[in-house]
């Protein structure tokens, strides 16, 4: 995964008049890729039960790292769609396979935390009512000397 995240990050760099030059002489993202990241992610969903509840991330430390890197995983994400829609993106599979990164990091993180999950099965916070408004103080007098 970290030699393809070096190639993600060579065509994410790469400018658009040497693209034919990256393709040429160095890999780039593929749907191979993404489908070994989607083999790992079948294989987590079979053997990690999720909760029904919301998760509250960093169960672990090592799951705290993770969820980390998924949180940085989706921001760079959101960026490639910015790229995609200035027409600056070469290579659509560059989004997939950031897209299914994470996916895969949040599994990873589920899967690290094991029996250590704890989701969050709190009560709904309820609204208070608002407090009253609070009359300005009345101004004092001045004593006379």
């Amino acid at each position: 995964m970290q030699s393809e995240l070096f190639t993600v990050g060579a065509e994410l760099a790469t400018d658009a008049g040497e693209y034919g030059k990256l393709q040429e002489h160095f890999m780039v993202v593929t749907p191979e890729f993404t489908g070994r990241l989607e083999v790992e992610i079948a294989d987590l969903e079979r053997r990690v039960t999720l909760p029904d509840a919301f998760v509250i991330p960093g169960g672990t430390h090592g799951s705290a790292a993770l969820d980390v890197a998924r949180a940085v995983a989706r921001r760079a994400e959101r960026r490639i769609v910015g790229l995609q829609q200035g027409g600056q993106l070469h290579n659509s599979e560059v989004l997939r396979y950031v897209n299914r990164l994470s996916d895969l990091l949040f599994m990873l993180a589920r899967a690290e935390e094991g029996s250590a999950m704890k989701p969050l099965t709190g009560r709904r916070a309820v609204r208070t009512r608002p407090a009253p408004a609070r009359t300005p103080p009345r101004p004092r007098r001045r004593l006379r000397a």
